[in-house]
């Protein structure tokens, strides 16, 4: 019993040194973890030498943005640039004196304006017509009523036969138009409109607009 006794208590010592030891190597690892952490240099942040600084980098931002807009950096809004102002039209020196919407005239024509172009609709027995002449002598009667007296002078500067003669009457003007210029910078856009008449198509209508001169 004595001899035992005495195994049991030096297994016993055994397993409580064996405890000890294992939970002060625990401590010193853990210590040791700590301190290491609490040694760790911070990370630095090292700057690219090809970004700028900020303000820098702003103005290299406005800059790019002008460039791609096509805008010099720094111009205001709304206000042209040199490279604009070539191509700003100048005034447009006529425009429709009736008003916006539908307007009876004489002899049953009817007109339509919208905000710029207008349509005149004459499909009545006496004025409807193929042929070129009778056309021209319409147009030159009727634009005044439509754009005053302002448009005199361009229909003076065409000759008689000007205005018939740029183009087929039936197959040709109603898609290729009939161009009257005004000014340097602008001219009227007349298309003729027809439609099937017993003895062949017939001038019922034209749209005129004052437009840019190269459209």
């Amino acid at each position: 019993m004595l001899r035992g006794g005495a195994v049991a208590i030096v297994v016993a010592l055994f397993i409580a040194a064996g405890t000890v030891g294992t939970t002060a190597i625990r401590g010193r690892l853990q210590r040791g973890s700590g301190s290491d952490a609490s040694k760790a240099p911070e990370p630095t942040l090292i700057a690219d030498a090809s970004l700028p600084a900020d303000g820098a980098g702003a103005a290299a931002a406005d800059t790019m943005n002008g460039a791609t807009s096509g805008v010099p950096n720094g111009a205001p809004s709304g206000v042209p640039t040199v490279a604009q102002a070539g191509v700003t039209q100048p005034p447009m020196p006529i425009a429709p004196v009736i008003p916006i919407g539908q307007s009876s005239l004489a002899d049953g024509i009817t007109a339509v304006r919208a905000d710029s172009g207008v349509t005149l609709s004459f499909d009545s027995p006496m004025i409807r017509t193929r042929i070129p002449e009778k056309f021209e002598r319409f147009v030159r009667s009727t634009l005044p009523v439509i754009y005053g007296h302002g448009i005199d002078g361009a229909l003076s500067s065409i000759p008689d036969g000007g205005i018939a003669s740029q183009g087929d009457l039936i197959s040709d003007l109603p898609t290729r138009g009939i161009r009257i210029p005004v000014g340097n910078a602008w001219m009227l856009r007349l298309y003729p409109e027809v439609r099937a008449g017993q003895d062949g198509p017939l001038v019922v209508r034209y749209r005129v607009a004052v437009v840019p001169a190269g459209q």
